[in-house]
């Protein structure tokens, strides 16, 4: 269907005037009084000879000035043409609104994703004015692959349906990726024939994160989306403002490797400025399961800075805790002003001590397990002799102390090592009975083991013994004790006897203590390995045969730093989750039913009801229960859920008893970034081949690159020009005949 519409439909009131040159015609064809004189007898005999030429000269002069005052009228009008299959003119208009968590900024009385329904109302009116039978489309960025309308016919209605179906809409809580709902709705809108050229709007904030990553380069699947646009495809950036400044809470973290109860936990809340000016100082307020409350001073940031505060909190009880931190609101930007951490609060923590010389009265783990079953520790020992080790299952325990082990076996060596891959810790006391050259084999080999530093020969005098130095003060183990492990160090400790330990250029181990002296034989040195494994190697042995360590205080104090610094950090990733994500949990179906109640502790009355379905048998992990049932696995898609915060997991047991979990959503903490995409660092970060297919229209400009499109302004002003053109040279060729 070909269609032909006015941008400015009101200035076709001047029609009329194409009647000026036909009344001035007539005018001048009034009749006068004729009076007959001789010369003229010859002149109208020339002209009745001539009349019929005459006569054409003056109708075609007439048609041209007639043609130019309406080529005027019409030009003034700009008439474009749509939907004509006849011309190839059809055009199929893509709109990607932008529903992502940043739209909720507030623009005076408004949130930017109003504003973005305004300005796709105005663009979808606009169309249905002036491009009558083209095609449209709306998707949403959270869902590329679910369009709420496409390929609809553009006419009269169109306008009412999308109000009605945009009112529905409502902002969310994601972080898409821009790029990928681009070539997702490129791809599926190849696959329409009924257009002969794609015109493509993302309507949004525009800002310079979705289009840049953190080093300054253009997003990969955006370029790639953009170098794929034919000469019939463009894309109109829709700019609908926002970007002011924003202080964010972007963590709630454990800093601890673990929390256990009754043992002091250290949290942090991270605060960072994304602006681009300094902030005034502030307060967060730290709750610990809505009842707790620590506020705590914001200082002033600078651009791009970030502050993490410091919470000590003591867990009284095991089991799940929520840990909600919250900004003072101040801004237009609240979705980042407060974050939630769900933590595990473990009842103890599990050591497992290997005896390689047992004794009924002290064996090589008497003072190990002495200082670690102290009530305030939270640490439960659990001793087994080298031998039993072989069979002693490593996953629940969080570290494992060999404590004059001669040598770990190839397969137990094996599993140790994936042990601490897995982030698990490992002490290593030494003493008589360590074969060196079997540690070095099986737990160094050449720096690729976790062995810290490979071992050497006994060395040191019973009868001499030496003094050590603390060398590194700094280190983890020294956290918040470091002047009190260097005075005690340094006034207390003596040793007689030590295994050599080897020092190798450029390795990444770190000597925390050496004996005499800063240059002697290292003492105490660590590594980390794998995903966050930590080992702890001590030269001497944990009995008082080689050092008096075991008899002073310092080894109280030592023995818990060691255990804070290389304890298993528990994962908390799959309890805190952004929107994208999905909580998941195994549950054995002998002890639990399927359907399991989701609450939102944010909300009241905020339920849902999910069912864990039968898992895969994997012989691997054993997948089956011990009744021989297959699990079952629940997943809780993030997406699925609306509010931000806490939600308790109610699992129904079949013996009644109560069984609850936790998890946290969050903001994602790419939609704090606000900044906007200036159009030079378009031009600076994207290759010239992709720039014209793309144009920017601010919040307050008009409908953009599209309003011209099918326009016929062109043609018409050339047309005009030829007939002036004509006119004249016409006029002036008969005026002189």
């Amino acid at each position: 269907m070909l269609a032909l519409a006015f941008l400015n439909p009101l200035l076709l009131v001047a029609l009329p005037l194409c009647a000026i040159p036909i009344v001035i015609h007539l005018l001048n064809r009034r009749r006068f009084r004729q009076v007959p004189w001789a010369a003229m007898e010859y002149l109208l005999a020339a002209m009745k000879r001539n009349r019929k030429r005459l006569r054409m000269e003056q109708w075609l002069v007439l048609l041209l000035r007639t043609l130019a005052v309406l080529l005027l009228v019409a030009l003034v009008s700009r008439p474009q043409l749509s939907g004509g299959a006849l011309l190839g003119s059809r055009t199929h208009h893509v709109v990607v609104l932008d529903d992502s968590a940043s739209m909720t900024q507030r623009s005076g009385s408004t949130q930017l994703f109003e504003r973005a329904q305004d300005r796709i109302r105005l663009l979808v009116d606009d169309l249905a004015q002036r491009r009558s039978g083209d095609l449209l489309s709306i998707v949403r960025t959270s869902r590329p692959l679910q369009p709420d309308l496409w390929g609809q016919r553009v006419g009269p209605d169109v306008g009412r349906r999308t109000a009605v179906m945009l009112k529905e809409m409502s902002v969310g809580d994601g972080s898409p990726d821009l790029g990928l709902v681009l070539q997702a709705t490129m791809r599926r809108a190849a696959e329409v024939q009924d257009a002969a050229r794609t015109e493509y709007y993302v309507v949004g904030d525009r800002r310079a994160r979705d289009w840049a990553t953190d080093d300054d380069k253009p997003r990969p699947a955006l370029l790639a989306a953009l170098s794929s646009m034919g000469d019939e495809e463009h894309l109109t950036v829709f700019g609908v403002g926002g970007q002011p400044p924003n202080l964010a809470v972007v963590d709630v973290r454990l800093d601890d490797r673990l929390a256990v109860a009754a043992v002091p936990t250290t949290l942090s809340v991270v605060v960072q400025n994304f602006g681009l000016d300094p902030t005034t100082p502030t307060s967060v307020a730290v709750e610990v399961d809505g009842r707790s409350r620590v506020v705590q001073a914001v200082p002033a940031l600078l651009p791009g800075e970030r502050v993490a505060l410091p919470i000590e909190h003591t867990f009284h009880q095991a089991g799940f805790h929520r840990v909600e931190a919250s900004l003072e609101a101040t801004e237009p930007y609240l979705i980042d002003d407060r974050r939630t951490l769900a933590l595990d609060v473990r009842d103890k923590s599990r050591v497992l001590l290997v005896d390689g010389q047992p004794d009924e009265r002290e064996g090589e783990t008497f003072y190990l397990q002495a200082a670690m079953e102290m009530v305030e520790t939270g640490i439960e020992p659990q001793v087994v002799t080298d031998l039993a080790l072989e069979e002693t299952d490593l996953d629940p325990f969080d570290f494992v102390w060999l404590c004059n082990v001669q040598a770990p076996s190839a397969a137990t060596s094996r599993r140790i090592e994936q042990f601490v891959a897995a982030g698990g810790g490992l002490g290593i006391a030494c003493g008589n009975q360590v074969d060196a050259r079997r540690y070095d084999e099986l737990l160094w080999r050449d720096g690729q083991g976790p062995l810290p530093l490979p071992l050497g020969d006994v060395a040191g005098d019973p009868d001499r013994p030496e003094s050590a130095t603390l060398v590194a003060k700094d280190h983890p183990i020294c956290d918040r004790v470091g002047e009190v492990l260097d005075l005690l160090v340094g006034n207390v400790l003596l040793v007689k006897r030590w295994l050599t330990i080897e020092e190798v250029p450029d390795h990444e181990a770190s000597i925390v203590a050496r004996i005499h002296d800063a240059e002697g034989p290292p003492l105490l040195v660590t590594r980390t390995f794998g995903d966050g494994g930590e080992v702890v190697l001590l030269a001497v042995a944990a009995d008082r045969f080689w050092s008096n360590l075991p008899s002073t205080d310092l080894f109280v104090v030592l023995v818990n730093q060691i255990h804070r610094f290389g304890a298993r950090r528990r994962d908390l990733s799959g309890q805190n989750l952004t929107p994208d994500g999905s909580y998941r949990l195994e549950l054995d179906p002998g002890t639990h039913r399927a359907d399991v109640t989701v609450r939102a502790l944010v909300e009241a009355g905020d339920e849902r009801t999910f069912t864990a379905v039968a898992a895969q048998p994997d012989a691997a992990d054993g997948a089956e229960s011990a009744a021989g049932t297959q699990r079952l696995t629940l997943t809780i898609p993030m997406a699925e859920l609306r509010q931000l915060g806490a939600y308790e997991v109610d699992l129904t047991r079949h013996d009644g008893g109560p069984d609850t979990r936790l998890f946290a959503r969050n903001p994602p903490i790419a939609e704090s970034r606000l900044l906007g995409l200036t159009d030079a660092a378009f031009a600076r970060l994207y290759p010239p081949e992709v720039q014209p297919h793309v144009d920017f229209v601010g919040a307050d400009s008009g409908l953009g690159a599209a309003g011209g499109e099918g326009e016929l302004w062109q043609l018409l002003a050339a047309a005009l020009l030829f007939g002036l053109l004509a006119e004249s040279l016409l006029a002036w060729r008969f005026g002189r005949r």
